[in-house]
């Protein structure tokens, strides 16, 4: 598939003219809209024998703010405002459907409503698919989603810059980039300096769409004779120094008990020495495992733990994570945990 990168927001009015007028869902008839520099296009579209008027605002790197401005600025009767962007994010999506403006993009996602139309589709392009010049901010990497952890494991607290780098441990600058995508997203609030999460739900869901279990940890499974996980968990946490934090079924069931839990899992900096195997009764298996090591690329999951019964947990946000595609039930387990209403809530 061959890859065409979008320059400008003179390039995007181009490209999006020629989707809309190849599209395949209904008729486009698009023109150039002379009477707003806020508008960039006329668009009318049929469907179904129902034709509907749009207006639409062409942006390289729209915000929430600006489907807002657009909702608020296009007033006419009769007349739809319409966001088109090369790339929309499923934040920007969800705040397009709250605010009333119609979107797409050159991707081959649209969300279409206007009075008799009502069209969601997400139909990726087979011969070609447009980017932007330089990425946009990494914002679920190894490093930098230590920011969202964060965020979500202190949900109600208002924060300073300094405090989330001081934290996390990462440059002052890349917070700065990380918490004003953020906020471009919706995902945040920024008031004079102090940022406060502002949709949870958003936020948790574009990280569970962007994380990668198997890249950002490495996992080795354990069998002993002992049946029970309590008594295991405390065992380890006497005989094991250093970081520990329990994650998945084990740390679950301890914050909102949903499944039957049969399989200890915990982070740890590095996996135990055959000195430590013996010592603790473990034999490392290659499947069905009773306990599951799993060792961190990063060790930001350490940074937000919290305590249970005297067991150290990952954070609420890294639990579900860890679980919703775990198998063995984790993702009902995961679901029951994300619909409990002290989910990420200490």
């Amino acid at each position: 598939m061959n890859k065409e990168v979008v320059t400008s927001e003179q390039e995007l009015i181009r490209y999006a003219r020629k989707i809309l007028e190849d599209n395949s869902l209904g008729t486009f008839i698009v023109a150039e809209y002379q009477g707003s520099e806020l508008v960039d296009l006329a668009v009318t579209f049929s469907f179904g024998g129902v034709e509907s008027e749009f207006l639409a605002d062409c942006q390289l790197r729209p915000t929430v703010k600006d489907v807002a401005y657009l909702a608020a600025r296009v007033l006419t009767p009769g007349i739809n405002p319409l966001l088109v962007t090369v790339k929309l994010t499923p934040s920007l999506v969800e705040e397009c459907k709250k605010q009333g403006v119609s979107c797409l993009d050159l991707n081959g996602r649209i969300w279409i409503s206007a009075k008799g139309i009502a069209i969601e589709k997400d139909v990726p392009p087979r011969n070609k698919y447009y980017v932007l010049p330089e990425p946009p901010v990494s914002f679920f990497s190894l490093k930098s989603s230590r920011v969202a952890r964060v965020l979500l494991s202190y949900p109600d607290r208002t924060w300073k810059q300094a405090d989330i780098a001081e934290l996390t441990k990462l440059s002052k600058g890349l917070v700065s980039r990380l918490l004003n995508h953020a906020t471009e997203q919706g995902w945040v609030d920024d008031k004079r300096g102090a940022w406060s999460l502002l949709n949870r739900e958003a936020l948790l869901t574009a990280w569970e769409a962007a994380d990668d279990f198997h890249k950002r940890v490495s996992v080795q499974q354990y069998s002993l004779l002992e049946p029970n996980l309590r008594v295991i968990a405390k065992h380890l946490l006497q005989e094991f120094s250093g970081d520990i934090a329990f994650t998945q079924w084990f740390a679950a069931s301890l914050r909102f008990p949903y499944t039957e839990c049969a399989i200890l899992s915990l982070y740890r900096r590095q996996f135990p020495s055959e000195t430590d195997l013996k010592r603790l009764g473990l034999r490392e298996v290659s499947d069905g495992g009773k306990v599951w090591i799993l060792t961190p690329r990063d060790p930001g999951v350490f940074q937000t733990v919290q305590r249970v019964d005297d067991f150290p947990l990952v954070c609420d946000a890294q639990i579900y994570l860890d679980l919703i595609r775990a198998g063995l039930r984790g993702d009902d387990q995961a679901k029951g945990l994300r619909g409990w209403k002290g989910f990420c809530k200490t």
